[in-house]
């Protein structure tokens, strides 16, 4: 059980490092010039945008702003400069943070609270 609550736990971390790359990807579309991708989303969510919701979906996921190392930043703008104007257009549209978000890899959050033991009740008091 412990092998299959790692696994577990792997397929939800590959989830988690799925959205804040995408996520990533979408804000350096958002400003390439950003020095902080944190105010770059707290901008995004303040405006009546579409996006917004799908934004706050994302912060729910990640359990908040996300640590955004120098190398993500660097991985993000350096994917965003190879994109033509209309692909950044397209990925504003925010199509691969719903990818992202819909991941099925999210499910076994649920799976691995149910291999926990203190989710069990395995008094007998009959």
């Amino acid at each position: 059980m412990k092998r299959e609550k790692e696994a577990l736990k792997g397929q939800l971390l590959a989830a988690r490092l799925s959205l804040q790359r995408e996520l990533g990807r979408y804000l350096a579309c958002v400003d390439e010039d950003s020095g902080d991708f944190n105010d770059t989303l707290l901008g995004q969510l303040t405006r009546d945008i579409a996006s917004a919701n799908r934004l706050k979906a994302c912060l729910e996921k990640l359990g908040g702003y996300p640590e955004w190392s120098p190398i993500n930043c660097r991985e993000s703008k350096a994917f965003v400069q190879r994109l033509s104007a209309n692909q950044r257009k397209a990925r504003l549209l925010g199509n691969e943070i719903d990818a992202a978000l819909e991941d099925p890899r999210w499910l076994t959050s649920t799976k691995i609270d149910c291999l926990d033991p203190r989710n069990f009740n395995m008094s007998t008091s009959d």
